[in-house]
């Protein structure tokens, strides 16, 4: 499981951004405390998790490490996929979620 700092990292990279822009466009002054972030010797609070997982456009629960899934449609997904693979009424429901989701985003 990948730490907050590890996500962190990630994902400015990733978005091809410095510490610097990071820190400017959230609005965080502290140098230090953005570079304890991402040495893993701290974790921000979670109002500001959700500022950083909204600044990546990402959950705050990938944020932290806790869902390997970027966004929460993904989750949500993922949770229908492992309940249509059940042969009860609520796989069938799954099923036809997923169908009528294809149809509208995935066309």
């Amino acid at each position: 499981m990948e730490s907050f700092s590890e996500r962190l990292i990630h994902l400015r990279h990733s978005n091809n951004l410095t510490r610097q822009q990071v820190r400017e466009s959230l609005d965080i002054n502290n140098v230090s405390t953005y570079s304890r972030w991402e040495n893993g010797s701290r974790t921000p609070d979670n109002e500001t998790i959700v500022r950083f997982a909204n600044f990546f456009k990402v959950s705050p629960m990938y944020m932290l490490g806790i869902n390997h899934l970027m966004h929460g449609e993904e989750f949500l997904l993922d949770v229908l996929e492992n309940i249509e693979s059940e042969d009860t009424v609520e796989g069938l429901k799954a099923k036809y979620d997923l169908e009528e989701y294809r149809k509208d985003f995935m066309a």
